[in-house]
């Protein structure tokens, strides 16, 4: 069973749900293509596109306008993963540049890449075959703050304590 990732963000950012709406599931190449198409009609910035997404506790991918929080394109719900994707436009079709687990709200590890492989296996897209960058994060046991790891140094951002070696960003104290 794949792990199931809660949100752990700032309280104010999750009170802000009641006005968003959640996308719908991607579960085929032509309702991929249908949320690009929307997402880039709204933004478009060139031959590419970044979006927020989270894969849902069902496996199914949902895709949001890059500027909302992962918490809002889930409603609050439990992720199997979250993070950034990029697609790129060639030939006509899209395809996956890049995707990343950054999401400081939900804070997947990379092992939950293995959700997404499932996810975008039944899209017909070309992807990569692992996140890229790929990240870690922890929780400080002194102060509580989120920090992402860079370079594998393992010391609170805020505080300078050493953060621990495995994933605690569910504990708040």
């Amino acid at each position: 069973m794949l792990k199931q990732y809660n949100y752990v963000g700032p309280p104010e950012i999750r009170a802000q749900l009641n006005s968003v709406r959640m996308s719908r599931p991607v579960n085929t190449h032509q309702a991929l293509l249908h949320q690009i198409e929307l997402l880039t009609a709204e933004f478009n910035d060139g031959p590419y596109l970044t979006v927020t997404f989270i894969i849902d506790t069902e496996g199914h991918l949902h895709i949001c306008d890059r500027h909302q929080e992962h918490v809002a394109c889930a409603l609050g719900r439990p992720v199997l993963s979250a993070g950034e994707i990029t697609f790129a436009l060639q030939h006509a079709d899209y395809y996956i540049e890049r995707i990343t687990n950054q999401s400081t709200g939900y804070c997947p590890e990379p092992a939950s890449w293995q959700a997404v492989d499932s996810a975008l296996r039944r899209l017909e897209i070309h992807y990569p075959d692992f996140f890229e960058p790929a990240y870690d994060f922890r929780r400080c046991l002194h102060c509580a703050q989120i920090n992402l790891i860079k370079d594998n140094y393992y010391i609170c951002a805020v505080c300078e304590t050493d953060l621990p070696a495995f994933w605690n960003c569910d504990q708040k104290e």
